[in-house]
């Protein structure tokens, strides 16, 4: 069979979905952040956390109605093609989440390797690497396969995080005398006020960051207008409650200034709640959290190229599917590549807190700029194609849109130390979708029209009961309203 006509299956249900929601925010560095922040933050990461969550929840909004509305494996390329035009396809795609793998990929590997080091001596490129093949070929055999391990590890690593959050935040250390309250932590707002706590609602937002990695697989799950929206909002939900709580016994418990400077400050926070027990269990936990984070990487970005190579924004052969396999193979070696580079690139230079930290939020910036072009996306193709079946809507778009995209502004703004870095990577990838479109003599900015779009999302994915028969539906009136 060749890959022209070979199709994603559609195997994956909610669990799947919702594994995928949380698999990337349950990570290393998001850990990493918060335990960061509760540094800087104190007792008021809660506030912080929830000022980041609310542009955060509405990219969620955003992203549920898109994904109702076009179940393409190009996600965000999909909803923009016929929303903003190609260019702004192309421009949301790869300076959100080429960067992201360039920033994040590597350094995800690296903790857990560094994680594991800590505790059995095995060199930390040994497990990196070890854990990068194992994603391979995970997501190379079988993607139905990926599905039940991401779901599966993800359920049993929020356990282990919340019950370690609760049992730390109530003292369960102090009764087994491994715990000893820090005196000097005690009062509710951190060293530096509230200047502090909005300083780091930038930094906070990497608790939930890459929750939409759902969103690509939409091809392969078997209801994506209901599964999709519910496991993103449920998502973000989770980990706000998990980390607040973590965050609390973090502070109580431990010498600010080691979680400050410390390159895996979970751990840190988790011997300080729990004694050895605490850190051995964390140390467990950030392993898993970078099996699934680069699982997620893994299946997401070879998917979104894989859409948009057949709308001809990026090479075509990231559009082949393995003949026997069903997946984008060119699309799985090009991550491959990206996260083996950082991967090498970070063990290199130590991997220290600063550069984790200058990592990361360069790769936030990028990505809350894709977040706020996905929700102009949702307002463009209301007023456009006001008729068009959304199985899944945002309530109150033009309110809570709007509202979002401020948050994503404020977030960005405490983040200026590394906005030059970010505005680089955004104009060379501005340049390579000029540049591209040119040399393809195909118009810059051209906007695909929604019914051709959705016509092509239907004939490279299998049926998807409910929303095919809407989408025909509507074609039909638009059809007969114009003869």
């Amino acid at each position: 069979m060749s890959s022209e006509h070979t199709k994603l299956k559609r195997v994956l249900g909610f669990s799947a979905s919702y594994g995928a929601a949380v698999g990337l925010v349950v990570s290393g560095t998001a850990m990493f952040s918060v335990s960061s922040v509760a540094a800087t933050a104190g007792h008021a990461t809660f506030i912080s956390a929830a000022i980041g969550m609310i542009p955060m929840m509405v990219a969620a909004f955003a992203f549920g109605e898109l994904t109702a509305m076009i179940p393409g494996g190009g996600m965000v390329s999909d909803y923009t093609s016929p929303a903003l035009g190609r260019f702004w396809a192309t421009f949301a795609v790869l300076s959100g989440y080429v960067m992201l793998i360039a920033c994040d990929g590597g350094t995800q590997l690296v903790m857990g390797g560094l994680t594991l080091e800590q505790v059995s001596g095995i060199p930390q490129w040994v497990v990196s690497i070890g854990l990068l093949a194992l994603v391979l070929l995970v997501n190379i055999f079988d993607v139905g396969l990926y599905g039940k391990v991401e779901g599966v590890v993800t359920v049993i690593m929020m356990i282990i995080y919340l019950l370690m959050s609760v049992l730390g935040a109530a003292g369960a250390g102090s009764v087994v005398g491994a715990a000893v309250p820090v005196a000097e932590n005690a009062t509710f707002l951190p060293e530096g006020g509230w200047d502090a706590v909005f300083g780091c609602v930038g930094s906070a937002v990497w608790f939930f960051i890459g929750f939409e990695f759902a969103c690509p697989m939409a091809e392969e799950n078997k209801k994506p207008y209901r599964n999709i929206p519910y496991a993103l909002i449920l998502g973000l939900i989770s980990i706000y409650i998990v980390d607040v709580i973590f965050t609390y016994g973090a502070v109580k418990y431990t010498d600010l200034s080691v979680m400050a400077v410390s390159a895996t400050p979970q751990v840190d926070a988790s011997v300080a709640m729990l004694g050895q027990i605490g850190g051995m269990t964390m140390s467990i936990l950030t392993i898993l959290a970078s099996f699934t984070t680069a699982n997620a990487y893994m299946a997401a970005l070879p998917r979104m190229l894989y859409g948009m190579a057949r709308e001809h924004q990026v090479p075509s052969v990231f559009g082949r599917l393995h003949p026997k396999y069903r997946v984008p193979m060119w699309g799985v070696w090009f991550t491959l590549f990206l996260m083996l580079l950082t991967t090498v690139y970070i063990s290199i230079q130590g991997g220290s807190s600063d550069m984790i930290s200058m990592f990361i939020n360069m790769a936030c910036i990028t990505w809350l700029v894709t977040y706020m072009i996905a929700m102009v996306d949702v307002l463009v193709l209301r007023k456009k194609y006001p008729d068009f079946p959304r199985l899944w809507k945002a309530p109150g778009a033009w309110i809570v849109m709007p509202i979002g995209m401020i948050g994503a502004l404020y977030a960005i703004s405490t983040l200026a130390y590394v906005l030059p870095q970010a505005i680089i990577v955004m104009v060379i990838v501005a340049a390579y979708a000029i540049i591209w479109n040119k040399a393809h003599k195909i118009p810059v900015n051209e906007v695909v029209p929604l019914e051709v779009y959705v016509n092509r999302v239907r004939e490279r994915s299998e049926y998807l009961p409910v929303w095919d028969e809407a989408v025909v539906e509507w074609m039909d009136r638009r059809a007969a309203g114009k003869s």
